[in-house]
């Protein structure tokens, strides 16, 4: 007989304030660059480096963290690297040297990206009777973190000319929430299914899953991180208006993680996931037939941001229900969702001065019809398992 938490309730809304932090943390590095050159006596381009040792450590995080999941305290697990988020936010302002505070980044990215896996799977491991709306609800928090960030950030710059006592606050916010989880039951994995019900396959489909993360994922990180560029130098934005064409990303982006929550109630995992991806690709050939039209990067930009939002939360949930969910299997897809946010912004970059500013559509578009042929090729799976099912 499964073994669930006494108090679920108590419990997923843990989860939740956990990721209102994790989304905290995770967006303070880019506002900081500056503040944290300073520091260390370093220019912009050395400071950069932050960046990848901070993604490394995520994927290390993610893979490493996952497995743990399966074989200690769920909870305990979070709570501690919660804590060790707290050591990091109190440590990165204050170091004066580049190579300690890349050695800080790193184990901050490990642990955020153990949180990351732990919110996911401990949600799934609660077994609550609607997954998909409560799964779009964890990442619409991990959404609001990232959003309130870096505006406690701009309050501490602008009353104390520095970032110290932002990071501090941060930290002092996570601390409450790793104490409320720590003496929380953990919930337990569902039983592994029998021998021969589920092996057919059974690595192929956990693989396609993480393709389809690294596609989908780096098509949203490519957006936020390239659109201000993209519009200053084909002249659609101004220096004020291109921020405002990158907010309105973000900002169209955490509505759809509102809208998805109720949408899950509706439609299943399979649909969502279909109509987002084919939400998106509708809105790249937007910004591919008209590149010069301000109109067009605007719907495009709007179009965009709201259909990448279920993705995320679509693709766990897709995987609950038709995987047996381990720690291991989701930091498995964790990692391939890191890899596509490093590797195609970074392809981008390659070729943006060297070919120009339509790599940028280019690139995008064909992340997206990736996408769209892993899915279709994990739905046509996922449909002759469900009909060897039935004959049998």
């Amino acid at each position: 007989m499964e073994k669930r938490p006494k108090r679920p309730v108590v419990l997923i809304s843990t989860y939740f304030l956990a990721y209102i932090m994790l989304g905290m943390t995770t967006a303070t590095l880019g506002p900081s660059l500056p503040y944290l050159a300073a520091n260390v006596g370093t220019s912009l381009k050395g400071i950069s480096s932050l960046f990848i040792a901070h993604r490394l450590g995520y994927m290390a995080g993610s893979f490493g963290g996952g497995r743990l999941y399966d074989r200690v305290s769920g909870n305990r697990l979070m709570a501690g690297m919660l804590l060790i988020m707290v050591a990091g936010m109190l440590a990165v302002p204050v170091v004066p040297i580049l190579g300690i505070l890349i050695a800080i980044l790193f184990l901050l990215g490990a642990a955020e990206g153990t949180v990351d896996v732990g919110g996911n799977i401990l949600l799934v491991w609660t077994r609550p009777p609607r997954i998909g709306s409560l799964m779009n609800a964890l990442h619409l928090f991990f959404g609001l973190g990232a959003l309130i960030s870096p505006l406690i950030l701009a309050r501490m710059i602008r009353r104390t000319a520095g970032i110290r006592w932002g990071y501090w606050l941060i930290a002092a916010l996570i601390v409450p929430i790793a104490l409320l989880l720590l003496p929380q039951e953990s919930p337990q994995p569902a039983p592994a299914p029998g021998a021969g019900s589920a092996r057919r396959g059974r690595l192929l489909l956990p693989l396609l899953i993480a393709a389809f993360f690294f596609f989908h994922v780096a098509a949203e990180s490519s957006y936020g991180a390239w659109i201000y560029t993209y519009s200053l130098t084909k002249k659609l934005a101004g220096q004020v208006s291109a921020g405002y064409l990158t907010s309105a990303f973000w900002g169209a982006f955490t509505f759809g993680r509102l809208a998805t929550i109720f949408l899950a109630l509706r439609v299943n995992a399979k649909i969502q996931l279909g109509g987002s991806v084919a939400g998106a690709l509708l809105s790249m050939l937007v910004l591919m037939i008209w590149p010069d039209s301000v109109s067009a990067i605007w719907i495009a930009t709007f179009a965009y941001g709201i259909s990448l939002a279920g993705l995320f939360p679509g693709s766990i949930t897709l995987a609950s229900e038709n995987l047996h969910m381990t720690g291991g299997v989701t930091g498995f897809f964790l990692v391939g969702s890191s890899l596509g946010a490093m590797a195609v912004p970074w392809l981008i970059g390659q070729f943006f001065e060297s070919v120009g500013p339509q790599v940028f559509p280019a690139f995008l578009t064909a992340a997206i019809a990736s996408s769209m042929v892993i899915l279709a090729v994990i739905l046509i799976i996922l449909r002759r398992r469900s009909a060897a099912g039935a004959a049998a």
